[in-house]
């Protein structure tokens, strides 16, 4: 049977109720000790004590028929540790609890828990099987962000199989989290001579989706799921306001749309050179459209393109293509940010942000342009992100001095 889940059991004449009544002890997910109780209904103490020893041994049963199986009779405790996490994922994605995109960096996470718990059933894991894991993650030099993924994954999995009485104690609440981080520290936004040349150089091309985009991360500060997901009923050039409504992701089936982050749509003022640029864009987007045989309509993406000749609704530009396409047109800019790194097409959003704050815009204002959850976040990303923002402040410190 191996490890009982329920002990101490205890037996008493319960005076108020005139009945004798009975206690098992078991420990729940988080290994806090609780009781199960239970009323009897013989009368004598020989008959209640056989009766309570029948109940425990039944309770004790039931607990361990499910440790092994669930609601639809699958094996649980002996499932490899890899396929059970794969079945988790299946589900929650299923469900709606999580969106395609997020399953999808959860598979990637599974793939490196499969390589060192190949084979490996879910109660004979062991916490010094992790922290030896964790441990040559770090040796192989993957980076903290990846390492923690892997840890967290596997700690939801493993919490729910407890959940489920396939395990007793999820062994990740022994081990340590891994800290979170990235190998490349810091924002690497352009300051303010690399806006510029940035801009300089965005304005010698010709307009492109990757151009245009480039535009709207500078200028807007949206992130690259939120330029591909944006419409043009989305540009009101009447009120100089540009709405995030939606977003692409990328999932197990390819790119989807999902909604923004949060789930909370925000508008952003337009300044002037991104409105015109848009303008521009928008009448050789139209000509595009033409060529195809399709019409340029307000649910078409900015910088989407026509599905075919039969359909004029105009479909998504892919986010990863998005990001392959831009960093071919960095590596040729050159162009180096303040972390000595060409930047990515998500530092072009750190740029507006670190512009935005340097400039003297309130957080709570750079917070709502960016879609953050809270200023807080806002505040301890890019407060003193600016390289000119800490020059300024040496000096009005030596100036107060």
């Amino acid at each position: 049977m191996g490890e009982l889940y329920y002990s101490n059991p205890s037996l008493w004449f319960d005076e108020k109720r005139k009945k004798w009544r009975g206690q098992i002890a078991f420990k729940d997910e988080n290994g806090k000790r609780r009781f199960k109780r239970t009323t009897l209904e013989a009368k004598g103490k020989r008959a209640a004590q056989a009766e309570f020893e029948q109940w425990h041994a039944n309770t004790e049963a039931q607990a361990q028929a499910n440790a092994k199986r669930d609601p639809y009779g699958i094996a649980i405790a002996d499932t490899f540790i890899a396929d059970y996490i794969e079945q988790y994922i299946d589900t929650k994605e299923r469900t709606g609890v999580i969106q395609p995109s997020t399953a999808k960096d959860y598979r990637n996470s599974n793939k490196h828990i499969r390589r060192a718990f190949e084979n490996v059933p879910i109660s004979t894991i062991q916490s010094k099987d992790v922290e030896l894991w964790i441990a040559e993650l770090n040796e192989k030099d993957y980076s903290p962000s990846l390492i923690s993924k892997c840890y967290r994954l596997l700690k939801l999995a493993m919490k729910e199989a407890t959940q489920r009485d396939a395990i007793r104690k999820n062994p990740l609440d022994t081990v340590k989290s891994p800290k979170r981080g990235n190998k490349k520290e810091g924002i690497n936004a352009l300051d303010e001579q690399g806006r510029k040349e940035m801009l300089r150089r965005l304005d010698s091309c010709e307009l492109s989706p990757v151009i245009v985009a480039a535009y709207i991360a500078i200028y807007a500060g949206l992130r690259r799921e939120d330029v591909c997901g944006l419409q043009w009923r989305d540009v009101d050039f009447t009120k100089h306001v540009m709405w995030v409504k939606r977003a692409i992701g990328i999932g197990k089936g390819g790119a989807y749309v999902k909604p923004p982050k949060n789930d909370k749509p925000r508008n952003i003022y337009m300044p002037e050179s991104l409105e015109s640029c848009l303008l521009k864009w928008k009448e050789i987007q139209r000509g595009n459209f033409t060529e195809s045989l399709a019409s340029l309509k307000g649910d078409s993406y900015v910088i989407g393109y026509p599905v075919g000749y039969q359909n004029d609704n105009a479909k998504w530009f892919n986010p990863t293509r998005l990001t392959k396409e831009w960093h071919s047109l960095a590596k040729l800019f050159g162009i180096r940010g303040t972390e000595g790194r060409l930047p990515t097409f998500h530092d072009l959003r750190h740029t507006s942000a670190t512009a935005a704050v340097a400039g003297g815009v309130d957080i709570k204002t750079v917070s709502s342009i960016l879609g953050h959850s809270n200023a807080a976040m806002t505040l301890n990303t890019y407060a003193s992100a600016d390289p000119n923002a800490k020059r300024e402040a040496a000096k009005q410190i030596e100036k107060a001095m």
